[in-house]
């Protein structure tokens, strides 16, 4: 009978290490980076005198970390930081000397020399009906960290994931007022801030 007993116990524990390779076996780690194609955006709407129009930015450093669970993607986390220095303006609606300034004035408004970084961490990722995910954890913006919802679809292609999403920003969580060049509040911008992405994941 003890024989017997040990025997089951040997076979239930190779069926644990059986389960554990099989689910595990899915699960890997990749490096987010700029790569041809990827971009993060940053738009800012304007109000006032000037509805339509919107400030389009894209950041060219940036670095992640992504552990990917293709088997259980909820058991996935992501980890995300932004170089502020490395904003562009992309606005056609003003001349090159004005795109200067407010390229001068997001910085300032960022307090980009004080937190030259922002960064995201997940704590939780849910799965949508439609196959989607939603990526819940802390925003990191002038030192300030508030909790967001980013909404993401993975896409495989070979070896490499393609991150699509967005999420929405408010600059008053984050202290974000620069400030109008017309007075009285004639020209300003929208409390929220819309991001979208399009990031490649390739494997470490």
């Amino acid at each position: 009978m003890l024989s017997q007993r040990r025997e089951w116990e040997r076979a239930g524990a190779r069926l644990a290490a059986c389960l554990l390779w099989a689910f595990g076996a899915t699960a890997a780690e990749y490096s987010i980076a700029p790569a041809p194609g990827a971009r993060f955006q940053l738009e800012v709407h304007k109000t006032g005198l000037m509805p339509g129009k919107v400030h389009v930015f894209t950041f060219e450093r940036y670095s992640g970390e992504l552990h990917y669970d293709e088997a259980a993607p909820e058991r996935s986390t992501v980890s995300f930081w932004v170089e502020n220095s490395s904003l562009v303006c992309h606005d056609t609606w003003v001349d090159e000397k004005d795109k200067t300034k407010i390229l001068r004035v997001a910085q300032e408004a960022m307090d980009s020399v004080r937190h030259p970084r922002m960064s995201f961490r997940s704590e939780k990722v849910a799965r949508r009906p439609d196959g989607s995910f939603d990526a819940t954890g802390p925003l990191t913006i002038r030192g300030i960290a508030k909790p967001v919802a980013i909404h993401v679809t993975v896409e495989r292609s070979g070896g490499t994931l393609r991150l699509k999403g967005s999420a929405e920003l408010r600059r008053k969580d984050y202290g974000v007022n620069p400030p109008s060049p017309v007075p009285f509040g004639l020209i300003g911008n929208k409390d929220e801030m819309p991001v979208q992405f399009d990031l490649r994941a390739t494997p470490k």
